[in-house]
């Protein structure tokens, strides 16, 4: 009973179509993150990960207003991880609030 959902995400293909979602995902973020001052990609994107090197005060203003993301390597570094229902529109909307917490 436990593997059913498993064999099921394997035998239809879900699992590679949510995994490739997820990349595109974090491929389109990383794409609206080059063009902001301050804010530096960390590490070359492979997959859903993105290594991110924000300001502090973004990253503490992030967090104020719920966004949900690890602390990485320093004072500012921050790992957002797309996923199967990450919708381009949050992405949207987490730029949106970088690029405002940067003012």
């Amino acid at each position: 009973f436990l593997s059913a959902p498993l064999l099921g995400l394997l035998e239809t293909g879900a699992w590679l179509k949510n995994a490739r979602h997820a990349n595109d995902c974090a491929e389109y973020f990383e794409k609206q993150l080059f063009d902001i001052p301050e804010v530096e990609i960390m590490f070359p994107r492979q997959a859903n990960t993105l290594f991110v090197d924000l300001p502090v005060n973004v990253a503490n203003a992030l967090k104020t207003k719920g966004w949900i993301f690890y602390s990485f390597i320093g004072v500012g570094g921050a790992r957002f991880v797309c996923s199967w229902n990450t919708k381009k529109s949050r992405i949207d909307k987490l730029i949106s609030d970088i690029k405002t917490s940067l003012v």
